[in-house]
């Protein structure tokens, strides 16, 4: 079960790793923005910002479709109506 959580998060993060890039090669000056206090890499931290919020949804979405199975696993053993 836990496997199935951490599998969606890494493909959640490749998947906003992957948005992050198109981002910043889309819109640098707005990730150029970030930290004004510093020079920074565009498209570097759209990346970095896209793995992290790939992994946060990835394990959420996972989380969710864990608790779905199990959900409906204890429906259809307590005799409720099969889908």
């Amino acid at each position: 079960m836990v496997s199935r959580v951490t599998l969606m998060a890494l493909v959640g993060m490749v998947l906003g790793a992957l948005f992050g890039w198109g981002a910043g090669s889309l819109a640098p000056t707005f990730f150029a923005q970030m930290q004004p206090w510093t020079s920074v890499e565009p498209q570097g931290i759209a990346i970095v910002l896209g793995a992290f919020g790939g992994v946060l949804c990835g394990g959420a979405l996972g989380g969710f479709a864990l608790f779905l199975q199990l959900l409906v696993t204890w429906r259809t053993e307590r005799g409720g109506p099969a889908e």
